[in-house]
């Protein structure tokens, strides 16, 4: 007696094991999932090791490259000479020590300058 199974039919006490292509895809999607993490973590460390940027918002007198006329540095000093009160005496004093004239000529000066450019 022939114990086989013909080729015709299917074999329904035996289903096909498909054990061996999901372990094949678990294991390729591990290898992605490592290989990702290593990247990310190669490039914090990366970004670790570079300098964090010194530079300020206000370039230094050196940085900025343009004469300072004695008038712009008398300026600076007066605008420094503000009172930190939060009386109303004194906000109305800095108030009227401001120049509000000579604000709009450096405007005019600066609008100016950027048009000719």
């Amino acid at each position: 007696m022939n114990t086989s199974v013909p080729n015709n039919e299917i074999d329904t006490k035996n289903p096909p094991s498909y054990l061996g292509i999901v372990l094949g895809l678990l294991i390729i999607a591990l290898i992605f999932i490592l290989g990702g993490l290593y990247m990310w973590g190669e490039l914090l460390e990366k970004n670790a090791q570079q300098p964090a940027p010194t530079t300020s918002l206000r370039p230094t007198a050196s940085e900025n490259n343009e004469p300072e006329s004695t008038t712009a540095e008398a300026k600076v000093e007066t605008l420094g000479a503000i009172s930190t009160s939060n009386e109303l005496d004194a906000i109305t004093a800095d108030l009227e020590s401001t120049l509000i004239e000579e604000l709009d000529v450096d405007i005019s000066a600066v609008e100016v300058e950027f048009e000719s450019n």
